[in-house]
């Protein structure tokens, strides 16, 4: 399996950022524990991975990514894919749409050929139950949540239907011609009519392909991740916007205020991993409540310095966080970075 082996981008994995970082994602998902997180970091061992790609989907960094990909295809007329596993991929391994897992299919997988019209997937897979590799987030559970944040969005859902692996052959074998066997019309017929109408997304394709940009517009809709923040608990410290490498939580001086930008979050959660109070994390699957977290503006009367803390909280005895920690019995000096 050396040629499904993931390809890491390093720089955007988590534990680049902090060491401390939770994020086991990876870890988690692995059938085989190929993956690795000790003291000496995260790393994979190349002979234990059987190339699922199940790491993928499951990465909050997006650091990780695959040769295999979904096919292309145009069925009966329409614009759909085709993936099939490679537990029933008999004749098709190592071609085109030939996957390790279908649930290795990310949102960003889905939603790339989305803009440019291709909503229909037909999908071939074994009993997922009794797979090793069936403990990872079901592809249909993943599409149904998509799907809810597209209707909320006006916008029409992708359809997934399964197919046989021979089925799925004989897709993958039409090298992209247009195929127009009955069996193929009988699988397509049974979609869903909003789907048919109109199979070309109208609107222009987002330049840039993260999920955050692959989203259609509508931040009041449910979102894959959000960034809850608790002003009651929030000490105004600024760890959680320092941290956070896709700018979810951003420090505005100017307001003074945290600007939640739900459509950036990864669910990473280094927020949550640095907050020392707990105010912090992301939630996913929601729709947004809050976008805007006012801050005050105070001076510690024990070491001079300025501090925010949230509008609606109190900061006790006029003191920073650092003051109110240290308790300094005289005049306390911060060095601030």
């Amino acid at each position: 399996m050396a040629g499904r082996l993931p390809v890491v981008d390093a720089g955007r994995c988590v534990h680049s950022r902090i060491e401390t970082a939770s994020c086991q994602a990876c870890v988690d998902v692995c059938p085989t524990q190929a993956w690795r997180l000790d003291d000496d970091g995260l790393n994979l061992r190349e002979a234990a991975c059987d190339g699922c790609g199940l790491c993928q989907p499951a990465c909050p960094g997006a650091a990780l990514s695959l040769p295999a990909r979904p096919a292309r295809r145009k069925v009966a007329g329409t614009d759909a894919m085709v993936a099939v596993c490679d537990r029933v991929a008999a004749g098709v391994d190592g071609r085109e749409g030939c996957l390790g897992c279908l649930n290795a299919i990310a949102l960003t997988d889905l939603l790339r050929p989305y803009w440019q019209g291709y909503r229909v997937w037909l999908l071939a897979s074994g009993d997922c139950t009794a797979c090793p590799r069936g403990r990872a987030e079901p592809l249909y559970e993943r599409i149904e949540r998509l799907n809810i944040a597209l209707r909320q969005r006006g916008r029409a859902p992708i359809v997934h239907r399964h197919v046989s692996a021979q089925v799925a052959d004989g897709l993958l074998a039409a090298d992209g011609e247009n195929v127009t066997r009955r069996g193929f019309f009988r699988t397509l017929s049974r979609r869903p009519a909003a789907a048919v109408v109109g199979s070309r997304v109208v609107d222009e394709a987002p330049a840039a392909g993260t999920l955050a940009d692959l989203l259609p517009a509508g931040d009041d809709a449910l979102l894959p991740w959000v960034v809850e923040l608790d002003a009651r608990r929030c000490t105004g410290c600024h760890a959680c916007a320092r941290v956070c490498p896709e700018g979810a939580i951003v420090l505005d001086e100017s307001a003074p205020a945290y600007r939640l930008r739900h459509r950036a979050c990864t669910g990473c959660g280094l927020c949550r991993d640095v907050c020392e109070s707990g105010a912090v994390a992301p939630r996913a699957w929601s729709e947004p409540k809050q976008t805007l977290v006012p801050l005050r503006r105070q001076r510690c009367r024990a070491c001079g310095v300025d501090f925010h803390v949230p509008a609606d909280a109190s900061a006790e005895e006029g003191q920073c966080r650092i003051c109110l920690r240290a308790k300094p019995t005289r005049r306390l000096y911060q060095v601030m970075d």
